[in-house]
């Protein structure tokens, strides 16, 4: 796994083990036979840390570990009022997990597709295999397989449905669109990212998640010929989708950065064959997909309200945006894994088999990983997952009001969000972390936290 952000789900877990863990086990825990904690354990595990502060969301079995759910009011209550009945959301994304029953039941087959080509970066190098190509050839099925674990991960935080089975989504009767634009490697060129918000514009769709920037840049710069080509291939098709009725929500990213005054960037060109120049940025240049016109745009929190967690920000996130939504912040509050987020993932996936040998191998990670009736869940954290708690409530504004347009959408989002101050005192909390203070407020609005953290409750309530 590389890059579904700078540091994806897997890279931001990989960064906690090199400090957590000595030399040399975590390699040998992927490598030893695993078992996840069963969802009875798990519950318990989170019963003792949340209760009293979070209460279940849901009747779901796992739904004691969905801080996330309870902190923005996704929860049986709002389901009265709106529960994202006949939303179409696409998630662009790694392709989803097709027999997981968390993904299954809300999922649009027949609509999903993968527009990986054949000679995509990652499988000619051959970190990804050729099977996920189809070139936007739907009728392929199989190449949408998540062999990666980020897109049904992401795709259940937005959907999953009540069904007695693991968790429950923002949106749990949302419809879930998989248009794959991200190998297992988890690259996301621009040229797929691109045919995928095209297909989701010919659909029709109501609103898409992209959990991701477009490879192989991270900031796309207007003096550079071949950058300034593939921002408007990706601008021109995220215009096209806007114009036939599609909401476009975006991570931030997770590189510590504020957009407003971006500073440096060193990962950038990060394809497979790719040397990564350390280069200066400025506003001549955007992080795309987070800085599409129209956009909404996610940063990540922790368990905001959880006693003595008070940066609220989490740790990686990047700034600048407009909302922020629970994306989880390991080891920040209750100093457990399970300050994560957690959702679906397929057995066969790679965030899988890293997460569960390490959360069975090494004590620290104990619960990172989850089973329930034989379908597997993880804790991941990444503004990857920050995103999609803000597209399933932007799918329960869309439920009460289908006929409003993804300007109208996108204002609801802000305009039903819970204020939140800048932290106090703030300070960078590393030599990478560029985001020097935290501004604004005079309006309600911060850096940190644009019009505030996303409000399921307030949004159905419309």
């Amino acid at each position: 796994m590389r890059r579904l952000t700078r540091r994806s789900a897997t890279a931001l877990f990989a960064l906690s083990l090199a400090v957590a863990v000595p030399t040399g086990q975590a390699a040998q825990a992927a490598t030893d036979t695993a078992t996840a904690l069963p969802a009875a354990t798990e519950v318990a595990i989170c019963t003792n840390l949340w209760s009293g502060v979070f209460d279940p969301p849901s009747s779901e079995p796992l739904a004691p570990c969905q801080w996330d759910m309870a902190l923005i009011g996704a929860n049986t209550q709002t389901w009265s009022h709106a529960d994202g009945s006949g939303v179409r959301v696409g998630v662009i994304d790694s392709g989803v997990d097709l027999t997981h029953p968390d993904i299954q039941p809300n999922l649009d087959l027949a609509s999903s597709c993968s527009f990986i080509r054949p000679d995509d970066p990652a499988i000619v190098a051959g970190l990804s295999a050729p099977s996920e190509a189809a070139s936007g050839d739907c009728s392929n099925k199989a190449a949408i397989d998540d062999k990666s674990g980020h897109g049904t991960h992401v795709a259940s935080e937005i959907a999953a449905p009540v069904n007695g089975i693991g968790i429950a989504g923002v949106a749990p009767r949302a419809t879930i669109v998989a248009l794959k634009a991200c190998t297992s490697s988890t690259y996301c060129f621009g040229y797929a990212v691109a045919a995928a918000l095209r297909k989701a514009g010919d659909l029709r769709l109501d609103v898409v998640n992209l959990s991701l920037f477009a490879d192989p840049y991270l900031y796309y710069c207007g003096n550079d010929a071949g950058q300034r080509a593939m921002a408007k291939e990706i601008t021109d098709a995220a215009r096209y989708a806007t114009s036939r009725g599609v909401l476009i929500v975006a991570s931030a990213g997770n590189e510590e950065a504020d957009l407003q005054h971006p500073v440096s960037d060193s990962i950038s060109p990060d394809g497979p064959d790719d040397t990564p120049i350390e280069r200066a940025v400025g506003n001549q240049c955007r992080v795309l997909p987070a800085e599409l016109p129209g956009a909404l745009t996610v940063m990540a929190t922790g368990p905001v309200g959880y006693p003595g967690y008070t940066r609220n920000i989490a740790d990686y996130s990047s700034v600048g945006g407009d909302v922020a939504a629970p994306g989880g912040d390991f080891f920040s509050a209750t100093n457990t894994p399970q300050d994560g987020i957690l959702g679906a993932l397929p057995p066969d996936s790679e965030i899988w088999a890293l997460y569960d040998s390490v959360g069975s191998t090494i004590p620290r990670y104990r619960g990172l990983t989850t089973t329930d009736q034989g379908a597997t869940y993880g804790f991941l954290q990444g503004t990857s997952m920050a995103a999609p708690h803000a597209t399933g409530v932007a799918a329960l504004v869309i439920d009460r009001h289908p006929e409003w347009s993804p300007g109208a959408v996108k204002a609801a989002v802000q305009r039903t969000a819970t204020p939140m101050a800048c932290p106090a005192d703030w300070q960078p909390l590393g030599p990478d972390d560029t985001r020097l203070k935290c501004y604004g407020g005079s309006d309600g609005r911060t850096s940190f936290f644009g019009h505030g953290l996303v409000n399921a409750r307030e949004a159905a309530l419309l």
